[in-house]
């Protein structure tokens, strides 16, 4: 459907397709003719991108990948032979996320072949963000179950196994990713560790398997060790194969020379902005953290409410009832935060990353990020019945989508006047500004293999206007994440300036008519899926979509 479609026509599309905002729910009209056959494709899909799992070993050997890329070319023809061109546009976006998965595997298999080049892929403990292996354990809390106890059995049986398959599959590790794997297997060997110290009592069996656990993966670090000096350095994907991963997996519009100008841009806006805050209120002291949990989480609480408040009574987006923010969740937790050797965080010396920095002092603009963001996203996820359109996505394709909502609303409270009588606040805001958008240039440089992980490090800290030194756990946390998972660090900024550019295209065709409500509401019910099927869906402009085919 071309830019010049009838608008009375998307508006009934809409109300017949884009379900409440409260709860997204499975479409009621009658598909169009072929649906059947794309949905058929898409769960024989899913169940091909699980690998095979032998004695709780998934099986990522040469043989099995090279019958699962097979088994992708004759799916991707299924897909092919699906004529969607007189489909509803709904329907048309369902069909480019099952393209978008397809090509996202395919490039798994092509380009980053994390069981081949990346030993943190091989991740036993579900610990943190990024890409891992299928079935990371996620490890229990003491007291056990007798349940939890045997199923937590065979998992740690298989940990020296996975590890031994790894040693054997990875035949073309990257200098820099076997570095970050070696910092992940001390953690894991750590937390392994405290395990079987914690079932010593009840289950001497138990805690032997979570010892041998512990010494697998302090085996495979020491190998680790043994081999990263004489590895190829970068990690990256290469700038070539980066550009067609944004275009036709995340179906994000913009290269990476594009993405340079654009952060660079924003960069210098935000830090003039910052600075003009600064002079502003240069007579005020900074905000004080927080030094206790209790105050930390009383502040959290207290902005919480605000937060919730001002935007259900100033009208800026639905809030539903079930948006409630989770008590007591205390500071943000880092893998590296897991280590049983790391203090609690309000123990002396209290050492605080980046975003502990700006959170302990005033929690409004990560709270903006992470209840109406992350959290309501989550939640809309949930319960989302829509058979395709519902599910949780895969190959990070809807990360854009979802770090760009988030961060567009850090910005979004301090426009609409949320943060108006707290200037220190706004200050802390316009940091958080500059270093999401001193992001980008590394992921870009990392992944054109033009930096290594210690260059790009140092861009970013030295970038970053306070509060973030050589060492600082969030700079190393973010930096690892943007190398293996290519689009995460440029998702914050360049989300939003995808979503800006939507709202700007909906408000000057609606003029006066515009509602900034009724915008974010249909923004979220159309689904957590990238912004230009978004785009597609609210406005029937398809010029973006026409370059992702």
């Amino acid at each position: 459907m071309s830019s010049a479609v009838n608008r009375a026509g998307i508006v009934i599309l809409l109300l017949f397709f884009a379900p409440m905002l409260t709860l997204p729910a499975a479409a009621t009209e009658d598909p169009p003719p072929g649906y059947d056959r794309l949905l058929t494709l898409y769960r024989d899909f899913r169940e091909l991108a699980v690998p095979v799992v032998r004695n709780g070993v998934p099986d990522y050997s040469p043989e099995a990948m090279q019958a699962q890329a097979a088994e992708l070319e004759v799916l991707r023809a299924r897909l092919d032979g699906i004529d969607d061109s007189a489909w509803p546009i709904p329907s048309r976006v369902d069909y480019m996320l099952v393209l978008a998965e397809m090509r996202g595997l395919d490039f798994m298999h092509r380009v980053m072949r994390p069981w081949e080049r990346d030993p943190a892929f091989y991740s036993s403990t579900n610990l943190g963000f990024g890409p891992k292996m299928h079935g990371a354990l996620r490890i229990p809390a003491l007291p056990l179950s007798a349940d939890e106890a045997e199923g937590l059995r065979a998992r740690l049986a298989a940990v020296p196994a996975i590890y031994e398959a790894a040693r054997e599959n990875l035949t073309d590790p990257r200098g820099d990713l076997a570095r970050l794997a070696i910092e992940q297997k001390r953690i894991e060997r750590n937390v392994y560790k405290r395990l079987s110290d914690g079932l010593a009592a009840s289950d001497p069996g138990l805690s032997g398997l979570a010892a041998g656990a512990a010494a697998a993966a302090e085996g495979f670090m020491r190998w680790l060790q043994s081999i990263e000096a004489d590895l190829p350095p970068h990690g990256g994907v290469g700038a070539e194969d980066y550009d067609w991963y944004l275009r036709h997996v995340m179906l994000f519009p913009y290269t990476a020379d594009e993405l340079m100008t654009l952060a660079e841009r924003e960069y210098q806006r935000s830090m003039v902005f910052l600075k003009m805050e600064e002079h502003r209120h240069r007579a005020l002291p900074m905000i004080e953290p927080a030094e206790s949990m209790e105050e930390f989480e009383r502040r959290r609480s207290e902005a919480d409410a605000d937060l919730l408040a001002f935007l259900r009574d100033d009208e800026v987006m639905t809030v539903p009832d079930y948006l409630v923010p989770v008590a007591g969740e205390g500071p943000y937790l880092l893998p590296a935060d897991r280590d049983p050797e790391r203090a609690g965080p309000f123990e002396a010396p209290i050492q605080r990353h980046f975003f502990r920095q700006t959170e302990d002092r005033d929690p409004r603009p990560l709270r903006a990020h992470n209840v109406p963001g992350h959290l309501l996203d989550s939640l809309l996820v949930q319960r989302d019945e829509r058979p395709i359109r519902g599910d949780r996505r895969l190959f990070f394709i809807d990360g854009i989508r979802a770090e760009g909502w988030a961060f567009y609303l850090e910005e979004m409270i301090q426009q609409l006047g949320f943060l108006e009588d707290r200037p220190k606040a706004r200050e802390i805001n316009y940091i958080l500004q500059a270093k999401r958008a001193a992001r980008v240039k590394p992921e870009l440089m990392m992944q054109a293999n033009a930096w290594t992980y210690d260059e790009a490090l140092t861009s970013l800290t030295t970038r970053t206007p306070y509060w973030m030194g050589p060492d600082d756990a969030i700079a190393r946390f973010d930096l690892e994440l943007y190398l293996r998972q290519p689009g995460y660090g440029i998702g914050y900024y360049m989300g939003k300036v995808e979503l800006e550019k939507l709202f700007a295209e909906v408000a000057a065709e609606q003029g006066r008519d515009f509602d900034i409500k009724q915008f974010h509401d249909d923004f979220l019910a159309i689904g957590r899926i990238p912004i230009a099927l978004i785009r597609w869906q609210m406005t029937g402009r398809d010029d973006e979509i026409a370059t992702m085919r």
